[in-house]
Formats: structure tokens, C-alpha cells, sequence
């Protein structure tokens, strides 16, 4: 079952684990256990900070519970403080022992072992480390859902867009899942985005990802097609239904797309249409031209994304264009000489 990753304090954290280690010490439900294994695979925070209090809890009956909760894990009798690494080691076996993955038609080889939904509303932005230590940006109206195996790392793109940063495991491909199209890497960085259209964008800032068609039937998830393209490093590549061509980006026009990871939006000649279709993101604004020219007119500038008044000022002052608040989510733009008073 998925569950909203929800971000929280240090504080908070502490917290919650302190709650898990009193109630290992007082013996676990069924459910219990089942929530604090999603709990763990949540942060790898979480699995941290619980070895390390299990570790200073220096009381056998929290490791004799975790040895009877997992059997898996051999118990050991003897009463002394366990090290960080051992008590960390000892939590982390025991959830990979039992955690059983729920889809019978799916090789038994390959256990499920954490699942988590990621979401951002408009206007919003986030910051997320995976179970497995990738590192996620999550752009403006964003839904993910992360599955980590044993053997695969799947996230299932269904709108946004998110950079990842993968952290490097040979044995267990992360791949993107966005519409009908698959991106997997084992250990490099790369951007995806799925508009509404369905049209996916690949920009890829460090290493190499193959980029393929999404299998159908009985094939596995994660399973690349033999027509795969292999995208490198400062590579964009567009797929609306064919397969695409791969982009060459410049330096500074790699940064002018990654621009939004720092919450911000550079147009360099971009029209003045797909300058407010960007800007649309962040907001629940609609933008109409007075006319068609005006949607061609070229733009420029830095802009914090989601900064609509400073985005109008600089059209006004700059460009000529006039805007007016037609309603609280419309605004019309207009040559000064068209202004509607």
C-alpha cells in the first residue's frame, strides 16, 4: 500500500523513533511491525537513527523482540551494548528477510521492500532522499511513486518532474517509468518530465541512461525493448510517440534547463507563449493574448518560478506588454497601444 511521503524534523524523528524503540521493548503487533518496516524504508534517516538508539537502548529485550519478529535473524544471547553498525545491520536484515512482496505473478527472487507516493502541488518544490540513498528533486505538480526491490529500483512518473541523482548499486538498475517510456541508469544523474500531453523529456547531467519502450504483457516493468537509445551526459531528448532525436545541450543552456532546481526560471528567446505555459506551472493562472503576434514576441530574464508579478512588471517595463487581471486566475496580455481600460 503507498503512503504520501510526509517531510519532517530532526525533532520529530528522534521522536518517532524513541516511540519505536519503547514499543520493541514492549513487544509488536502484527500491524505493528508491518508499520515499522515502512516507516524505516521511508528515510534511510529513519533506519539510521533507529540503530543507533538500539544500539545506546542497552537492553537485550529490544534485540530478543526484533530475533522473534524476524526469525530469520539469528539471536544472539549475550547482554552487552551492540555497536551502531551491528544494531543498524541487525534492523536492516530483518526487513529484507521478511518483507514478502504482495504480487504473486512476479518472480519470487524479486521481494518488494519499500514503496512510498511522492507528491508537490502547484507552485511547490521538494527535496527527497530514497530508501536506497538516491537523492530526488521534485518540481511543481509532482506524483511518483518509488518501489524498491531486491533486485530492481523502479519510481512511476505519473506527472512533473523530478532530477535524480542515483546513488550507484550495479546489482539493482534504477529505472523511470513516465507514460509508455522507460529510463534506466544504475549510477549517474539525469532529469525526466511527462507534460499532458504524455510527451516525455530526457535530460540527462551526469553519466549515461538507456531510454526504451515501455514492455507490455507478462515482461517485467523494468524490462528494455531492444530498440533502446543510450543518452549521455549534457544529452536532451524529447519522445512524443516516436522514437526522437538526441539534443546536444551547450553548458549554459544545461543550466538554463536545470534552472528550476534552484527555483528559478531563465527564458533565453523563448516566445512569450511557452514563457507563460512555464510560468502557468507554478500558478493556477491562465494567460490570453489580445492576438496571435503577441504569443511570438521573444523574452528574456531570471525569474523566480512562480513569481507572476515580477514576471508582468518586467513585460510592462521592458517589453511594452500590458497586462490586466481579468478574474483572480485570468490575465490578458496586450500591446500598451491595444491596453483594454
Amino acid at each position: 500500500m503507498s503512503n504520501v511521503q510526509r517531510l519532517i524534523t530532526d525533532e520529530q524523528r528522534r521522536e518517532e523513533a524513541s516511540t519505536w524503540i519503547a514499543q520493541l521493548d514492549a513487544g509488536l503487533s502484527k500491524e505493528e511491525a508491518q508499520a515499522l518496516r515502512e516507516w524505516m524504508w521511508e528515510d534511510p534517516r529513519n533506519e539510521k537513527l533507529l540503530g543507533e538508539m538500539a544500539a545506546l537502548w542497552d537492553k537485550m529485550d529490544v534485540m530478543a523482540n526484533l530475533s522473534e519478529l524476524f526469525p530469520e535473524v539469528p539471536h544472539n544471547p549475550i547482554r552487552h551494548r551492540r555497536t551502531l553498525a551491528l544494531a543498524a545491520g541487525i534492523v536492516l536484515a530483518a526487513v529484507v528477510g521478511s518483507w514478502q512482496w504482495s504480487d504473486r505473478q512476479a518472480s519470487m527472487e524479486s521481494i518488494e521492500i519499500a514503496r512510498a507516493t511522492y507528491e508537490t502541488r502547484i507552485g511547490d518544490q521538494a527535496n527527497v532522499t530514497l530508501g536506497d540513498g538516491s537523492a530526488v528533486r521534485i518540481n511543481t505538480n509532482t506524483r511518483f511513486d518509488a518501489v524498491l526491490r531486491t533486485d530492481s529500483r523502479l519510481l512511476f512518473l505519473e506527472r512533473g518532474e523530478i532530477h535524480v541523482e542515483v546513488a550507484h548499486d550495479s546489482s539493482r538498475p534504477l529505472s523511470v517509468l513516465a507514460g509508455n517510456r522507460i529510463v534506466q541508469a544504475v549510477g549517474t544523474a539525469f532529469s525526466v518530465r511527462i507534460d499532458e500531453s504524455q510527451h516525455v523529456e530526457v535530460l540527462v547531467t551526469e553519466g549515461r541512461v538507456l531510454v526504451g519502450v515501455r514492455p507490455k504483457d507478462d515482461a517485467a516493468p523494468e524490462e528494455l525493448t531492444g530498440s533502446s537509445m543510450l543518452v549521455s551526459q549534457g544529452e536532451r531528448v524529447v519522445l512524443n510517440g516516436e522514437p526522437g532525436e538526441i539534443e546536444q545541450l551547450a553548458p549554459d543552456e544545461l543550466e538554463v534547463e536545470l534552472s528550476w532546481r534552484d527555483g528559478n526560471l531563465v527564458f533565453r528567446g523563448e516566445s512569450l507563449r511557452e514563457a507563460t505555459d512555464e510560468i502557468g506551472r507554478y500558478t493556477q493562472l491562465e494567460f490570453i493574448f489580445a492576438n496571435e503576434d503577441l504569443e511570438k514576441v521573444r523574452v528574456g530574464g531570471l525569474f523566480k518560478a512562480g513569481d507572476v508579478e515580477g514576471f508582468l512588471t518586467s513585460l510592462r517595463d521592458n517589453m511594452g506588454i500590458a497586462y490586466v487581471r481579468q478574474d483572480e486566475n485570468t490575465i490578458l496580455l496586450s500591446h500598451v497601444s491595444e491596453e483594454l481600460r
